[in-house]
């Protein structure tokens, strides 16, 4: 969805039209084009898990900015547009942000070129999609290593951390300077927004690695033991061959006497 294509000549082309990717015979073809939203670039698309795609944030080209509490919405089950409104905290609108979807539900935010400000308190947000209408929030940054105001990152969730990379960095209150570009790695834990520098001392993770552990132990007991009477039956398999072998051969010998 949305786009820009630059044009030279006259004014540049944004796009308002959906298109869908058809994994299976690995085919495009084209959505619902019954009232898309506004024409947008720069924006960030989540899809949740009931199947509807939330497209947050963006500019109209480079004329205006959209509104964080009007979100436009993409319904997969039955490809059509929607809209959704937004409470909570009052977020500056924003673009070349990003946002993932936590496992609570939660769409989380960061960073971006925030318009009409170079206030960077709200540069970590969270929108509760399990109420309705969905609600921002905005939260402190706290914790250690905590990432710089960044622009044009990437972020993914894996388990409960959110990942930033890349992208970047402000200087002289804008994201202008494209050299000045970030080079770590940054993690946020979404149960209490923490950013963190590892995911190895966390309670839930250590207790998740115990039961992996004791779950491999007792894999490995089951393997030993059906090794073991594995082998016990295949010696009682020879044991009993050898056992009709020697009936066979006394059997033989009485038969060769008797003639004898």
């Amino acid at each position: 969805f949305g786009g820009i294509t630059p044009n030279s000549s006259s004014r540049d082309n944004i796009f308002d039209d959906i298109y869908i990717l058809d994994t299976l015979i690995l085919a495009w073809k084209q959505g619902s084009n019954f009232h898309p939203p506004t024409p947008r670039v720069d924006f960030t698309a989540t899809l949740l898990n009931n199947g509807l795609i939330l497209y947050i944030g963006g500019t109209i080209g480079h004329v205006a900015s959209i509104y964080m509490s009007a979100i436009p919405t993409y319904n997969t089950n039955n490809n059509s547009w929607g809209a959704m409104s937004a409470t909570g905290d009052v977020l500056n609108s924003r673009s070349c942000h990003t946002a993932v979807l936590s496992p609570d539900g939660h769409v989380i935010i960061y960073g971006g070129n925030i318009d009409g400000t170079t206030d960077q308190s709200q540069v970590l947000a969270s929108l509760d999609t399990t109420v309705s209408p969905y609600k921002w929030s905005i939260k402190p940054m706290i914790g250690d290593n905590v990432p710089p105001s960044l622009a044009f990152h990437s972020a993914n969730v894996i388990g409960n951390f959110m990942i930033l990379a890349f992208g970047v960095m402000m200087a002289n209150n804008s994201f202008d300077d494209l050299t000045n570009v970030n080079s770590k790695i940054y993690l946020l834990d979404t149960r209490n927004y923490m950013w963190t520098i590892d995911t190895l001392h966390h309670p839930d993770l250590m207790i998740s690695s115990y039961i992996i552990g004791v779950i491999v132990a007792v894999v490995v007991f089951i393997a030993i033991i059906v090794i073991i009477v594995a082998w016990l039956k295949y010696l009682k398999f020879v044991i009993i061959c050898y056992y009709q072998l020697d009936r066979i051969k006394l059997i033989y010998y009485i038969i060769n006497n008797c003639h004898g």
